[in-house]
């Protein structure tokens, strides 16, 4: 092996490629940047105002972001007096984490045996399930319980944010997420194997390879993992735990600088895996493409579940946390329930 053949074997691996560079966490901070522009500028069309525009004014004003960004990140990064500042600090690192983690381990698509430049790690990320590699960070064959376990871990760090500020506003803020993650996690939870018993696998590159879409299969468990990701990641009309006019900006009120930037960051990559799991478990993930193709294919519809998330803030308004909560444990639930049966029915009569 050459060293130019050596540097492309290591280059493309799929631990390193697929988890830092694409759809890893280079491209992740890209997408975050494009969605926060495209969240303000269809917000404004909607409300029949300009958006961003001052900055690059011929592309619509899409570097704006990249001048708040520059702006936030070299602010003054202010401590409040008497907290912790060591926690103060890790805490909204720990939301960042753990919110781009489960982009370890959720598939991107399938590598084949041959004819595609990921061709070479088919027996080191062989899934055999699907008789296929796996162009994933890390292969494990019950990605789809350990991507949600991992998400699941966020709320507890947001709890954490807000008990160490000591501010009013963060407290009321931590316990609107404490009882809201109780409802959207028991949804996605029950959509999620609505979905495991239909397919009969916990892998999601199996949904994906069945060639059927989770959507058409189970569009009831689609419908409720949807509303539970809006409702998980703080997106209208369930931005309830942030809520800029009653909280400042709820857990992350005393935070300012690059802390800022990572405290709110999490919000929208964690929307973002929850979109690659949606696209995998209900839109055929990379299907019909395979290899790198087949990322580029699971990665657009993501974004496109993503910036529909988004959009949503144009249209809705904000429901108080009692309306929330009744929509959740009085509608969605029972919604949920039936998922499961149909999920029952349908992988007893129909997929196999």
């Amino acid at each position: 092996m050459s060293l130019l053949q050596a540097l492309q074997y290591y280059f493309f691996y799929p631990s390193f490629f697929g988890v830092i560079i694409f759809p890893g966490l280079i491209f992740t901070v890209i997408i975050l940047l494009l969605t926060i522009w495209f969240e303000r500028k269809i917000a404004a069309i909607v409300q029949m105002r300009v958006g961003p525009l001052y900055v690059s004014k011929r592309v619509g004003g899409i570097l704006q972001l990249v001048a708040d960004a520059i702006r936030l990140a070299f602010s003054e990064i202010i401590v409040p007096r008497d907290v912790n500042a060591v926690l103060f600090g890790l805490v909204p690192i720990a939301v960042l984490v753990f919110s781009i983690l489960p982009l370890a381990v959720i598939p991107f698509s399938a590598i084949p045996a041959s004819g595609s430049i990921l061709s070479s790690y088919f027996h080191a990320f062989y899934d055999p399930s699907i008789g296929k590699g796996v162009f994933v960070g890390f292969f494990v064959n019950y990605n789809m319980i350990l991507a949600l376990g991992i998400l699941a871990i966020v709320p507890v760090f947001i709890l954490l944010q807000a008990w160490v500020t000591n501010n009013r506003f963060a407290i009321v803020g931590a316990v609107r997420e404490a009882l809201l993650s109780v409802s959207y996690d028991v949804l996605i939870v029950i959509s999620v194997v609505a979905i495991a018993i239909e397919y009969h696998t916990l892998d999601m590159a199996k949904v994906v390879e069945t060639g059927i879409p989770g959507a058409i299969a189970n569009p009831l468990a689609a419908f409720v993992f949807f509303i539970g990701m809006i409702m998980g990641t703080g997106r209208f009309p369930f931005e309830i735990v942030e809520a800029e006019s009653e909280l400042v900006i709820g857990p992350a009120t005393e935070y300012s600088g690059f802390l800022f930037i990572l405290s709110m960051g999490g919000s929208y990559i964690e929307t973002f895996a929850l979109s690659y799991i949606f696209s995998n478990l209900f839109l055929n993930g990379w299907l019909p493409f395979g290899g790198l193709l087949g990322a580029l294919m699971v990665s657009i519809k993501s974004i496109i579940v993503l910036w529909f998330s988004v959009f949503l803030r144009s249209v809705y308004g904000r429901y108080r946390i009692d309306q929330a909560l009744k929509i959740s444990w009085k509608y969605i639930l029972p919604i949920a329930f039936a998922s499961l049966i149909l999920g029952i029915v349908g992988g007893y009569l129909w997929i196999r």
